[in-house]
C-alpha cells in the first residue's frame, strides 16, 4: 500500500507534469489525516482559500484517509522518543505521519527522503 506525502499531493494539485501519471500506477493509494491537515492549512492561507479549499476536498473524497489512532499515537510516541533521545529530531508533524504508515504497515511516497529515512521501521520512497 501507498501513503502519499503532502509534497506529492500539492505537485498533484498544481498539476505538475508526470505527477497524475505516477499517482495512477499506485494501487490504492491513500494519505493521512495529518497530511489533510497540512493541505487544508496551505488551502486557507493561499491567494484564492476558498478555490483552493474546494480543490484540497475533492482530491481527498478520491483517495482513502488513514487516521491518526491509538496505535499510531504509540508508534509516533516511539519514534519522536527515538530522536529527540538521539539528538536528531524531525518535525513533528512527520513524526506523526510516520507514525500512521507504520501502524498501517504501508510505505511513504515522500520527498523528503532526508527527514523520513530517519526513522526506523518506516518505509519510504522518491519519485
Amino acid at each position: 500500500m501507498t501513503v502519499l506525502d503532502t509534497n506529492f499531493l500539492i505537485d498533484l494539485l498544481r498539476g505538475k507534469a508526470g505527477t497524475s501519471d505516477i499517482a495512477d500506477s499506485f494501487d490504492d493509494p491513500k494519505t493521512t489525516t495529518v497530511n489533510a491537515f497540512e493541505l487544508y492549512y496551505g488551502a486557507k492561507r493561499s491567494a484564492k482559500p476558498e478555490k483552493s479549499v474546494l480543490e484540497v476536498g475533492y482530491l481527498l473524497k478520491s483517495i482513502d484517509v488513514l487516521e491518526f489512532d491509538k496505535t499510531a499515537a504509540q508508534k509516533a510516541a516511539d519514534i519522536h522518543a527515538e530522536l529527540m533521545n538521539s539528538g536528531n529530531p524531525v518535525d513533528i508533524m512527520d513524526v506523526l505521519i510516520a507514525g500512521i504508515v507504520i501502524a498501517n504497515k504501508d510505505e511513504l511516497v515522500t520527498r523528503d527522503i532526508d527527514h523520513f529515512s530517519r526513522i526506523h521501521g518506516l518505509r519510504c520512497r522518491s519519485w
